[in-house]
């Protein structure tokens, strides 16, 4: 393990913010990682564990103790049936592993087009878009304990996965470093088309029984759409992606809400989607405008984006103490307009050590 000291993580990052860690390393096998954690243990210094950057906001400060930054590889497949079994490393970038899944015509990512980070992150958030999710093909998870300091593997039932959260971002959250995840997907299977927007633009494009590649292609065109694609010549994609999970409320609390969906006497079509029997999702990029911010809405050198009002970005020379101000502004005014609760997507690094 080659350590560094004072290296500078804001250019690991997609939002391009934060201060430097005080020690780094990078980590290509799982003893690096347990002799990683073994240094930051004996020395009594925080450990942060670094993959992509694409959902984390770094403090200004950076981080006072030791960020490893995951770079174990490497892709196995097995098949089972009409299935495969892919295992992959957890510092594999993702949408190449979607990419490559797809050319083999094996269904069960192709919805997860486009998004950025690395293959370790998509348990911990239950990654998803487009109406798929990380969940509905993840078969177990190998990570690293940290009060035992050895290795687990975790099945699917064990990561307690819900909309957008798992056992890793909740009850155990720090606990556990994924080091590897094996999914399992349907050969030659069909594609998942339950997304409006998604069916909409497919039926635009006039593709009615879309391939796995013509999804995965409709998919990137949408997101590019909204910069939710990492584009270097788009500053509207310097961000963590969608910054607030898509609130999810009771059907009686939507009731209440539909109420105060107004602009003066004018009432709002509240869009609504159901996620089960007493409960819906709301779009938290619709409550968002019509809570009277904007796409492009400008706050120091951050802003919202002007393809989309959900993702904040860095317009330049922004700082992290500059986000959470426009985090709280816009949590504020959604809550005073429809008393929604919108909670952030992303992890806050440095912001409490």
């Amino acid at each position: 393990m080659l350590l560094e000291e004072n290296v500078a993580l804001a250019p690991l990052t997609t939002i391009g913010i934060g201060g430097p860690a005080r020690y780094y390393a990078e980590v290509a096998s799982t003893n690096a990682l347990l002799a990683g954690v073994a240094w930051a243990r004996t020395r009594d210094v925080p450990l942060f564990v670094l993959g992509g950057g694409s959902n984390i906001v770094i403090a200004d400060r950076g981080f006072p103790g030791l960020v490893l930054r995951l770079r174990i590889l490497g892709v196995e497949t097995r098949f089972d049936g009409g299935d495969v079994l892919i295992t992959a490393g957890a510092g594999e970038e993702w949408d190449s592993l979607v990419d490559q899944c797809v050319n083999q015509n094996w269904a069960g990512f192709e919805c997860l087009s486009g998004i950025p980070g690395r293959v370790g992150a998509t348990p911990i958030q239950n990654v998803g878009a487009y109406s798929q999710e990380t969940s509905q093909t993840l078969v177990s998870v190998e990570a690293v304990d940290l009060e035992t300091q050895g290795l687990v593997n975790l099945s699917a039932t064990d990561c307690k996965f819900g909309y957008r959260t798992s056992r890793f971002k909740t009850r155990d959250r720090g606990r556990f470093i994924i080091t590897r995840v094996t999914y399992r997907l349907s050969v030659d299977g069909k594609p998942a088309i339950r997304y409006p927007e998604l069916e909409r633009f497919l039926a635009d494009a006039g593709i009615g029984l879309p391939t796995l590649a013509e999804v995965r292609n409709a998919v990137l065109s949408v997101r590019r759409r909204k910069a939710m694609v990492i584009d270097s010549t788009d500053p509207d994609s310097r961000s963590v992606g969608s910054f607030f999970v898509n609130p999810t409320i009771a059907c009686d609390e939507f009731e209440q809400i539909k109420r105060r969906a107004t602009i003066g006497a004018e009432m709002l079509d509240l869009p609504a989607f159901p996620v089960s029997d007493d409960r819906v999702k709301l779009s938290a990029a619709w409550l968002i405008e019509r809570a009277g911010i904007k796409r492009g809405h400008v706050h120091g050198n951050v802003g919202t984006s002007t393809k989309h009002a959900l993702a904040i970005i860095n317009r330049g020379g922004g700082t992290a103490a500059e986000v959470i101000q426009l985090m709280e502004f816009i949590q504020k005014r959604v809550l005073e307009k429809f008393g929604v609760a919108l909670t952030p997507e992303p992890v806050f690094v440095g912001q409490n050590e």
